[in-house]
């Protein structure tokens, strides 16, 4: 629309941009073209000829390159790639992303990740502060977030059906095993000494801590 607003004089600002958008040969040839032929007409138009001649041909060829620019730029101008329209006010923050319910459950189940990792770090550290800290202990009062970890030397039957899907029976077995040795040693003592199914140990190893 600017050669078009402009009533031509400025005919050849659209091709040039084009050419800058599009960055190639041929419509650097075209602006170029387009330029030279409306600098020409531009300048016969006012160059004071006394019969004429040269300022009709002048304004031929400014109004050819005026129609001309505004063909070029509506052929061409939709095939540049240009920047998106802002969809949001200038100035202002921009639009959040759309809600995405699969993305934010990888997030969450990331972040429970990492935070057993730090509470088990924290636990081999300084058992101290991780038994201040009440890790894997979520019957008991606490502020501290371990991302659901179990103790299995200390959580009582019911943590352990609740917080890590074990049946009663085997809540029960696990408890057994634990106050018959003492404590357990290894996580994989659940198996071996506790009867725990391989197949349910593998769902529960993330969540187990020994204290």
């Amino acid at each position: 629309m600017l050669p078009v607003f402009s009533c031509g004089l400025l005919a050849f600002v659209s091709p040039i941009a084009i050419a800058a958008k599009a960055k190639t040969r041929q419509a650097w040839i075209w602006a170029g073209a387009l330029a030279s032929a409306w600098l020409v007409g531009f300048m016969l138009v006012g160059s004071g000829d006394s019969e004429g001649a040269l300022s009709d041909l002048g304004l031929t060829i400014y109004f050819a390159v005026w129609i001309g620019a505004v063909v070029y730029a509506l052929v061409m101008g939709p095939k540049v790639l240009w920047p998106p329209k802002e969809t949001y006010a200038p100035g202002g923050p921009p639009p959040p992303p759309p809600y995405n319910p699969n993305a934010a459950a990888v997030a969450g189940v990331h972040a429970l990740r990492i935070k057993r990792e730090e509470a088990r770090e924290i636990a081999r550290r300084d058992p101290q502060m991780a038994r201040d800290l009440r890790i894997g202990r979520p019957d008991l009062p606490r502020q501290y977030d371990d991302g659901g970890l179990v103790d299995i030397n200390s959580a009582p039957v019911e943590v352990l059906r609740q917080a890590l899907g074990l049946t009663g029976e085997q809540s029960t077995h696990v408890v057994e095993t634990r106050q018959h040795l003492s404590r357990f040693e290894h996580p994989e003592d659940l198996i071996h000494l506790a009867g725990l199914q391989p197949s349910t140990f593998d769902n529960v190893k993330d969540r187990i801590i020994l204290m």
